[in-house]
């Protein structure tokens, strides 16, 4: 008979099955880095894998909303009908920047009894011929209807908040002016939340700003066919802050039409805090600096008069012109503004020593110059170097006792020619010019400019 063991009989172990240490989770990354993996993959990966990241349900709900929050660009309302009908309809609270061209319409496509008129009256896109100019001419209802269209698509996007009106290139389909005028009316009756509006287009009407009373910032030409009284009448109202006066190169208004535009808006605008004068540098004749800023009586001239006071930043991204006094500016604006932060293109440079007291942050742009050498431009940043280091020491130091930054935007082109320094290279000049001004506690920083950068 077995004898029984007083010990207690213990049941056999399982064998514990290897344990593997938990790995991050991708919704355990902060949300910023999260839509940062989303920018990247909505701007370089294919749709295939931008529709794979909705499949997800918990990525759907956070995805989805993110990329309908991108600016969105319409090369045309066809564009923008075919959107609308792929699109879910749930998300499109969520589109706040949308950046809009105006084609004409094509009269191939338009079917039914309007297409055979157009037909029947022989007018073709293609041959720019639309008619005769009578409001019974059947160009012109097809072209209601069209955007009718575009005012149905606009209102199913009331959030809104930044608008940009691109301007057709050559090879755009352009509209007639009819249908641009009508065009801009209807943006009156859309995008109530409307903050921002940028347009490029030129000699574009402007009355419907009216309609817009949350409207902060706009950027528009130094041109527009609203006539000259609703001009005053309409920026009168308009709680602006931010204001950018531009020219580019496809803008055909003489500077007579834009100084009409120009001086009304600054004469009736609130105070501003942001000023932006923009011209392209292919320009032969610049002068919107000076329209903006000269006057027979300087003292009196509305950017002096009203908005020097509240003006915290001024980027003067124009010429000054040949007829245009520097000095004049800089004695009766930059002595008694209240600026914290000015940009200005190579030819404003002198005004570095003008600046007024309350300037914490300077950005000198350097665009490319056929006749300026690297190595001429490396000893003008030596200049400014010892210019900086002569006035913060000197008797007028408390001036610019808040400047603490100074950054230069520089042209691509320089950097790829070769100095004739054999011992410095263009980066090392950048550095030792960095390493002088930290010991002054001023952080200078420079960058290469994009190759498409405009502004």
């Amino acid at each position: 008979m077995p004898r029984s063991s007083s010990k207690p009989i213990k049941a056999k172990s399982k064998p514990k099955a290897a344990t593997t240490p938990r790995g991050s989770r991708f919704f355990d990354l902060a949300l910023e880095l999260r839509e940062t993996v989303y920018s990247q993959i909505a701007y370089d990966a294919p749709s295939s894998l931008i529709d794979l990241l909705t499949v997800n349900h918990q990525l759907a709900r956070e995805v989805k909303p993110f990329l309908y929050r991108q600016a969105l660009t319409f090369d045309g309302q066809t564009e923008l009908f075919d959107w609308l009908d792929e699109v879910d309809y749930n998300y499109l609270q969520h589109v706040f920047d949308v950046r809009f061209k105006l084609h004409d319409i094509d009269p191939a496509k338009i079917v039914g009894a309007l297409g055979r008129r157009l037909q029947q009256a022989n007018i073709s896109r293609q041959s720019g011929s639309r008619g005769p100019d009578t409001e019974d001419n059947p160009y012109y209802e097809a072209c209601h209807i069209d955007l009718k269209r575009i005012l149905t698509a606009f209102r199913l996007l009331p959030n809104v908040r930044h608008f940009t009106i691109l301007p057709t290139t050559e090879g755009d389909p352009e509209p007639h002016h009819r249908t641009t005028d009508a065009f801009s009316n209807l943006l009156g009756f859309c995008f109530p939340n409307l903050h921002s509006l940028t347009s490029e287009e030129d000699q574009f009407p402007i009355d419907f700003l009216l309609n817009k009373p949350k409207l902060r910032r706009l950027r528009i030409p130094a041109t527009t066919t609203s006539d000259d009284g609703e001009t005053a009448k309409l920026f009168r109202n308009l709680p602006l802050r931010e204001l950018e006066i531009c020219r580019l190169p496809h803008h055909t208004a003489n500077a007579a039409e834009e100084d009409r535009c120009v001086t009304p808006i600054l004469y009736t605008l609130s105070p501003l805090q942001s000023l932006t004068i923009f011209e392209d540098a292919g320009s032969e004749t610049p002068s919107l600096a000076a329209e903006v800023f000269a006057g027979s009586d300087a003292a009196t001239h509305p950017i002096v008069r009203k908005h020097r006071h509240s003006l915290r930043t001024l980027k003067l991204l124009a010429e000054p012109g040949p007829e245009y006094s520097l000095m004049t500016f800089a004695t009766t604006f930059l002595d008694s503004s209240s600026l914290t932060h000015i940009e200005y293109l190579d030819s404003w440079s002198a005004i570095y020593e003008h600046l007024p007291s309350t300037t914490q942050s300077v950005v000198w742009r350097i665009n490319w110059c056929p006749s300026t050498s690297i190595d001429a431009l490396l000893d003008r940043i030596k200049r400014l170097v010892t210019r900086a280091i002569r006035v913060h020491d000197g008797p007028i130091g408390d001036q610019f006792s808040n400047l603490r930054t100074i950054g230069v935007s520089l042209s691509p082109v320089y950097l790829e020619q070769e100095s004739d320094d054999d011992e410095s290279t263009p980066e090392d000049i950048l550095m030792a010019a960095q390493k002088r001004l930290r010991q002054m506690g001023i952080t200078f920083s420079w960058r290469v400019q994009d190759w498409h950068e405009i502004l």
